[in-house]
């Protein structure tokens, strides 16, 4: 819309309706509406209305909430088995640096050589 376009009351009214009754943010409505989130914001200031009566029914609040629910306990369990995952192949990782240790200590004995770098000397 164009920066210097005049809102009649009813047009904003109407735009408030629509925010209070959809439940998006105040940046997705001014957007889909064409006007800055700034201007959506100091309408809701500017023209108090009864958000009981244009809000979400609670029906559709308790649905929003269970499906947020089920999939929080979804990611949470994906969540558990990925740390499970990283855990096994820190372990792995542990054996192996360790294993490699060891193959170094006995490569240092058996032929009499350094094989580590000696610490400080660059």
């Amino acid at each position: 819309m164009n920066q210097n376009q005049k809102f009649t009351d009813l047009e904003r009214t109407s735009i408030l309706v629509d925010y209070y009754a959809s439940g998006i943010s105040i940046y997705a409505m001014a957007k889909k509406h064409g006007i800055s989130d700034c201007t959506l914001g100091y309408w809701i200031r500017k023209y108090p209305i009864d958000t009981v009566l244009v809000s979400l029914p609670t029906e559709s609040i308790e649905e929003f909430m269970a499906k947020k629910k089920a999939n929080e306990s979804d990611e949470i369990a994906r969540l558990q088995a990925r740390i499970k995952a990283l855990e096994k192949a820190l372990a792995f990782s542990r054996l192996e640096i360790q294993a490699r240790d060891m193959l170094i200590d006995m490569a240092e004995q058996q032929e009499k050589i350094q094989i580590r770098k000696k610490p400080g000397v660059k």
